[in-house]
């Protein structure tokens, strides 16, 4: 059963998605710049913040809002 949300919230948790993709991808192209700069544990955090994400769109809905209301 998908609930439908607003938009703002659509593109709120959109946008932490985003950004945790972008510290992940970090993570793949440069390991030790990764290490020394951010850390292993807002790394890992990273990913618990990106699968919590997906589980949230994925429950609300949000493609379909997104598409819906833009």
């Amino acid at each position: 059963m998908n609930r439908r949300t607003s938009l703002p919230v659509a593109i709120l948790v959109t946008g932490i998605a985003v950004l945790s993709a972008l510290v992940l991808a970090t993570g793949f192209l440069d390991p030790d710049w990764m290490l020394d700069t951010i850390g292993l544990i807002p790394y890992l955090g990273a990913v618990i913040v990106l699968l919590v994400c997906s589980i949230l769109s994925f429950y609300f809905d949000m493609l379909g809002t997104l598409r819906r209301e833009l």
